[in-house]
C-alpha cells in the first residue's frame, strides 16, 4: 500500500477546505507569550507560541556609578507592578572609570552597604508607556566603613570602625531589581 497523501485523508481538499497557511495561523499563537508563574501548571492551550517569541523579563539590570552624597538614582529597564526585590553589588573600577581611594588602606578594604532611600513612580525617558503607580527606579544610598582616629578606644580595642563614615562617590555599582514572586502581576 502507497504513501498517503493530505488530499486522500481529507486534510486538504483544494478549493473547499482551509490552507497550509490557515491552519499554521490557527494553531500559531499571535499574542505575547505569559511570563513564568509562581505554581506552575502544565497548560491545555491548542496553540503553539511562534518561533520569534519573547516571554517578558522579569528583571531590570543597571551599572552606575554612586554620586556627592553617597546617592545614586536608578531607572529600571522595566516597570514593576508591585515593589520589586533589589539586590545591590558593589563593582570594581574599569580601565575607563576609578574609585577614589578612601582616606586609609583599612577603609578601602571594606565592603560597601546599600539601602534604597526612595522610589520612583510612573513613566520615564525609558519607559514612557508605564503606569502612574508602576516602579520606575530607585534612589540607593551607600556607605563605607572607616577606621575611627587614633584615641584611647583605638588603642584598647584595635581597628575599630566607623561604619558610615568613607566617602564611596564614584563607585560604580550594579542594581538588580526583580519581580516578586508572592504577590500577582
Amino acid at each position: 500500500m502507497g504513501a498517503r497523501t493530505f488530499e486522500q485523508d481529507g486534510l486538504v481538499n483544494p478549493g473547499s477546505g482551509p490552507t497550509m497557511s490557515e491552519i499554521a495561523s490557527a494553531l500559531l499563537g499571535s499574542t505575547a507569550p505569559r511570563s513564568e508563574a509562581v505554581s506552575p501548571t502544565a497548560g491545555a492551550a491548542q496553540v503553539a507560541s511562534r518561533d520569534d517569541h519573547r516571554h517578558p523579563r522579569l528583571t531590570s539590570t543597571t551599572v552606575a556609578a554612586i554620586a556627592t552624597g553617597n546617592t545614586a538614582s536608578v531607572m529600571f529597564t522595566r516597570a514593576f507592578a508591585n515593589e520589586p526585590g533589589i539586590d545591590y553589588q558593589e563593582l570594581p573600577a574599569t580601565a575607563t572609570t576609578t574609585t577614589p581611594p578612601a582616606a586609609d588602606a583599612s577603609a578601602n578594604a571594606q565592603p560597601t552597604n546599600s539601602r534604597v532611600l526612595s522610589w520612583t513612580f510612573g513613566p520615564t525617558a525609558l519607559l514612557p508607556d508605564a503606569a502612574p503607580t508602576d516602579y520606575t527606579g530607585c534612589t540607593v544610598r551607600v556607605w563605607r566603613a572607616q577606621t575611627v582616629p587614633q584615641n584611647l578606644v583605638n588603642l584598647l580595642l584595635g581597628g575599630v570602625f566607623n561604619l558610615f563614615a568613607a566617602s564611596v562617590v564614584g563607585t560604580r555599582f550594579s542594581i538588580i531589581a526583580v519581580a516578586r514572586s508572592d504577590v500577582a502581576g
